[in-house]
């Protein structure tokens, strides 16, 4: 389940409440600090039942006050060196609350990454095995930084249709350098109207990103605001349509009634703020999700 913190909540009460330690909670969910807990921070109490993984980030996190690279790359089974590069971090010593940091992700060889996005026959590409693929892949390309762009470039000129809709994916969200607008500019020549639309909005993003920062996002299909990670009070919902502007405010929150993604498994939540209209709530990570 998912207890929302109250004011005057500690770490401890909170894990006494319901039969853990506050060793345990904090093994499960992304709490580097146990005397740092917030007012309305989503906090997983363990299913010994379920398996989730470490709640509170992936493939995002934004860093909250009292956070260190060295914690958070011991949450995310990550050295120190890995996550400041994957990151394109020069000081390790330095990050700042509000940073929103790709985790769980270390940089490939891109010689490699790109060989294995390049394949002589399209069949493949076309199922849900691929999407996912593709999808997790999308964030080892975002781990390269602008040194990714020029593989994507090529990767814009396959023959697959599915190739150059996730290079487009990989370029919005680097969302960074002349390189990358460059890059999607040319993907609005694309032969599929699905890369074309979705190059104009990975285009949006890299002004976005330019004017605020990387943990400004896009809704990628139609979504619903939710004020709890669950589907259980439509009534209560918010339409997020497609192209709806986000600010990240913390990354893969499990519903609170464990219900199953649309291919099985775990559905998953991210909690966001809508740049306009300055609602907070709850996005299913459903389709493409953000970028």
């Amino acid at each position: 389940m998912i207890y929302i913190v109250k004011p005057g909540d500690t770490l401890a009460g909170i894990a006494a409440q319901f039969g853990f330690t506050p060793k345990t909670i904090m093994e499960n969910n992304v709490i580097c600090n146990p005397n740092l807990i917030f007012i309305n921070q989503p906090i997983y109490i363990p299913n010994p039942a379920i398996e989730y993984g470490k709640v509170g980030g992936y493939p995002y996190y934004v860093v909250q006050f009292g956070d260190t690279l060295e914690c958070l790359a011991a949450h995310f089974n990550q050295t120190v060196t890995n996550l400041a590069a994957a990151n394109q971090l020069s000081n390790p010593n330095q990050i700042f609350v509000g940073d929103e940091l790709l985790v769980g992700v270390n940089r490939p060889n891109p010689e490699v990454l790109f060989s294995r996005w390049n394949p002589d026959d399209c069949e493949y590409t076309n199922n849900n095995i691929a999407f996912d693929y593709h999808l997790s892949g999308s964030y080892l390309w975002e781990s390269l930084g602008e040194n990714a762009v020029p593989y994507l470039i090529r990767l814009l000129k396959h023959k697959c249709a599915t190739i150059r809709f996730f290079a487009v994916v990989s370029l919005g969200r680097i969302a960074t350098g002349d390189s990358t607008r460059l890059a999607l500019e040319k993907a609005l020549k694309d032969e599929d109207s699905k890369v074309i639309e979705l190059a104009h909005l990975a285009l949006y993003r890299t002004e976005l990103v330019k004017t605020y920062t990387k943990r400004l996002h896009l809704v990628t299909n139609d979504l619903e605001l939710m004020p709890e990670p669950k589907f259980e009070s439509p009534s209560f919902s918010v339409p997020v349509p497609r192209g709806t502007e986000v600010i990240s405010l913390r990354w893969k929150i499990p519903s609170t009634n464990d219900e199953e993604g649309p291919w099985g498994g775990a559905l998953f939540y991210d909690q966001v703020q809508i740049l306009k209209s300055g609602k907070v709530g709850y996005l299913p990570r459903l389709g493409l999700g953000l970028i």
